[in-house]
This record gives structure tokens, C-alpha cells and sequence, in this order.
């Protein structure tokens, strides 16, 4: 499974390339970070064999942002693109 925290911006894009390219996604809205900005979280399952491509379309469709702070010190911050962790699934129980 590939879990995707991206800007809330660039989710409709990104889930209109994975499902274009045949991948299931799931969608969260959810909030972190210091100041609690809203993220959204999307989960993807996909093969071992299907990660890289997973990450090329997520690579292709997200986008570093700059943000004015005033919390760690004066002047513009870079906010990553996407934050992604790849979690290996050996075993997925499915509902009776």
C-alpha cells in the first residue's frame, strides 16, 4: 500500500492520473503538522511491482509550495510536495 499526504490542491489532480492509469484510490481529509493545515491523505494499493509507476504519477502531479512563516523565523519556507510512505502488505484480511 502507497499512503500519500499531499496539499489539498493537488489532490484532485493526482486522483484523476491514478485512476486514469488504473489504480484504486482512497481519499481522507486530515489535518497536521504545527499549525494543523489541512492535508489530504490518499491510500493507494497497489503491487510491489506497481510502486515506482505509483510514485511517477505522484511525482508528476504534485507541487512544492512557499509558505511566509513567522513560527520558526522571518521569510518564505518551502513545503514539501508530498509526504509518502510505501507499506508492505503480507497479509489483508477481507470482511466475511
Amino acid at each position: 500500500m502507497v499512503l500519500s499526504i499531499v496539499h489539498p490542491e493537488d489532490a484532485s489532480d493526482l486522483i484523476e492520473a491514478l485512476t486514469s492509469a488504473g489504480f484504486y484510490v482512497t481519499l481522507a481529509s486530515t489535518v497536521g503538522g504545527f499549525l494543523r493545515r489541512g492535508k489530504a491523505t490518499l491510500l493507494i494499493g497497489v503491487r510491489g511491482e506497481q510502486v515506482e509507476r505509483v510514485m511517477d504519477i505522484i511525482r508528476e502531479n504534485t507541487h512544492p509550495r512557499s509558505r511566509r512563516g513567522w513560527w520558526l523565523r522571518p521569510g518564505t519556507h518551502e513545503e514539501g510536495a508530498a509526504t509518502v510512505f510505501v507499506l508492505d502488505m503480507e497479509q489483508v484480511r477481507l470482511a466475511d
